[in-house]
C-alpha cells in the first residue's frame, strides 16, 4: 500500500504542472477524499525554485481552508508526507463540466451542450461564487469547465486556486508564462495577469456559459442566440455582448451586477424533441447487448455504437406500455423498474441494490440486473431525452451501468444530457433495474 501521510492511496486522479491530485481514504472511517500533492516537475521547479513553490502551494491551501461558501471546494488538513512533499486535502467530487461537455484538449472542437434550464442553475451558482471571491479580493484567474466540479446533489463547487491573485498577492513564475486557459482568458489578463481584477473572472464565466448552451466557443462569430434559437430572446444576446467585451469598462463591473442581469433571463417554450414515435413499420424486435463488458473508451465507441460525443448513432424507437410498477418496451423486449433507487449510490452498493431486488422477487422477477450502456442509451428517445417516468426523489438521472472501464471504473450514463460516461466506482449514481421480458414470462411459467 502507498500513503500521503496517514491516508491511503487508491489511485492517482491526475497532473499538473504543480503536482498531483490522489484518491485517498481517511484511516479507520474509510471516507474517501481527494488529495493534492506538491509534485512539480524538474523544469518548473528549475525555473521557479521549491521554496516558492511551496510557497504558492501553502498559499492555495489556505485560501482555500478560509472559504465558507457553498459553491467552493474547502481544503479540510495540511501537512507533508513521509518524503517531505507539502499535501493538503479536500472533498472527493466525482464530476466536473469538461468531462460533462466532453471538452478535449483540442479546444475548437464542438462539445456537448447542457440544457438551457441547467445552464441557468449552474450559471447563478458560478456567479455567486465569484462575488464571493470578489468580494473577498481573490480573482480566480482560471475559470474553465474543468475547474467547475458538480456535486451528487448537482450542485457546482469552483476548484484549483493554484494561480490565484490574493489581496495583489500571486504566483509569479517566468515573464512569458501564461496564467489562464487559451480563449477562457481575457485580453488584459494575457497582457499583465498580475494586474487584473475580477472582471477577468467574469469575461471568462461568460465563455464557459456560451459554451455551455451552444457547444462552441464564442472567438469572433456573432454572439446573437436569438438567430439560432427561439428560446433565446434579444436579451440574451444583449447579456453576452456585454459580458464578453474586450474592455474590462465595457464589461459587467461585478459579479452581483453580472448574476443579477443574469437572473433576469427567460426562456422561450422548448423545441419538440422530434422522438420517433412507431409507425407500424418496425415490426421487428431491436436487439439490445444484454452481456457486461470491461472496455476501453478506444473500444466503446464501436461497442455502444455511439458518437464522438458519446451518444447514440442510431436512437431507438421504443415502444412502451407502462405499468404501476413496470416498463415494457415492445421494441427491445427490456422490462424497466420503474422506481429508481431512492438514492444515488455508489457501483458496489449498486450491485447490492439490484441483489436485493431480487431477493424481494421485487414485482415478482426475480432476474434484475444491471443495464448496460447499450440499453440504457436505448431509453434515449432520438438520443435526446429519456421517455420513462423519473423519480422526483432522484435530484439527478445518471445512472450505472454493468460495463466497466478497467478496474477502478464503471461507464454511467447521464440521461439528462444522452450520453455515457466513466466514472470512479466510488462515485454515487441511481439505478434503474432491468430485466429481459422473454426470461420474466419464462420464469413466470
Amino acid at each position: 500500500m502507498q500513503y500521503i501521510g496517514k491516508y491511503e492511496i487508491i489511485r492517482r486522479l491526475g497532473r499538473g504542472g504543480m503536482g498531483a491530485v490522489y484518491k485517498g481514504l481517511v484511516p479507520v472511517i474509510n471516507k474517501v477524499v481527494a488529495i493534492k500533492l506538491l509534485q512539480p516537475g524538474e523544469l518548473l521547479e528549475d525555473i521557479v525554485g521549491l521554496e516558492k513553490l511551496e510557497d504558492i502551494f501553502t498559499f492555495e491551501a489556505r485560501t482555500m481552508a478560509a472559504f465558507n461558501q457553498p459553491f467552493l471546494v474547502t481544503a479540510h488538513d495540511f501537512d507533508r508526507d513521509s518524503a517531505g512533499r507539502l499535501y493538503f486535502v479536500m472533498d472527493y467530487i466525482c464530476n466536473n463540466l469538461g468531462d460533462m461537455i466532453g471538452e478535449t484538449y483540442i479546444l475548437e472542437d464542438p462539445s456537448r451542450v447542457i440544457g438551457a434550464e441547467k445552464v441557468l442553475q449552474y450559471g447563478r451558482q458560478i456567479l455567486a461564487a465569484l462575488d464571493f471571491l470578489h468580494h473577498n479580493q481573490i480573482v480566480h484567474r482560471d475559470i474553465k469547465p474543468q475547474n467547475i466540479l458538480v456535486t451528487d446533489e448537482d450542485t457546482i463547487k469552483i476548484c484549483d486556486f493554484g494561480m490565484s491573485l490574493v489581496q495583489g498577492v500571486s504566483f509569479s513564475g517566468p515573464d512569458n508564462m501564461q496564467i489562464g486557459s487559451p480563449y477562457y482568458t481575457p485580453p488584459e489578463q494575457r497582457k499583465d495577469p498580475n494586474q487584473v481584477d475580477g472582471r477577468a473572472d467574469l469575461y471568462s464565466a461568460a465563455v464557459l456559459l456560451y459554451r455551455m448552451l451552444t457547444g462552441q466557443l464564442p472567438g469572433m462569430q456573432s454572439f446573437s442566440l436569438s438567430l439560432v434559437n427561439p428560446r433565446y430572446d434579444t436579451a440574451w444576446d444583449d447579456f453576452f455582448a456585454r459580458a464578453l467585451q474586450w474592455k474590462p469598462g465595457d464589461r459587467f463591473q461585478s459579479g452581483r451586477e453580472m448574476l443579477a442581469a443574469f437572473d433576469q433571463l427567460t426562456l422561450g417554450p422548448p423545441t419538440p424533441s422530434g422522438a420517433c414515435v412507431f409507425d407500424g413499420r418496425q415490426s421487428a424486435a431491436v436487439q439490445v447487448r444484454s452481456e457486461p463488458a470491461n472496455v476501453c473508451r478506444s473500444k466503446a465507441r464501436d461497442l455502444f455504437g455511439v458518437s464522438k460525443q458519446y451518444r447514440p448513432l442510431e436512437p431507438v424507437c421504443n415502444r412502451l406500455e407502462l405499468g404501476e410498477t413496470l416498463v415494457h418496451d415492445a421494441t427491445t423486449g427490456l422490462v424497466w423498474a420503474r422506481e429508481t433507487s431512492r438514492f444515488p449510490l455508489s457501483c458496489e452498493d449498486a450491485t447490492a441494490y439490484v441483489h436485493q431486488l431480487n431477493e424481494q422477487c421485487a414485482h415478482g422477477i426475480r432476474n434484475w440486473r444491471l443495464p448496460t450502456v447499450n440499453e440504457l442509451l436505448s431509453l434515449l428517445a432520438d438520443g435526446d431525452v429519456a421517455p420513462l417516468p423519473n423519480d422526483d426523489m432522484v435530484p439527478v438521472h445518471w445512472f450505472w451501468s454493468c460495463d466497466r472501464h478497467g478496474q477502478h471504473e464503471s461507464w454511467y450514463v447521464n440521461m439528462d444530457m444522452g450520453y455515457a460516461g466513466v466514472q470512479d466506482v466510488n462515485c454515487l449514481n441511481s439505478v434503474r433495474a432491468v430485466a429481459l421480458a422473454q426470461k420474466v414470462e419464462s420464469d413466470a411459467a
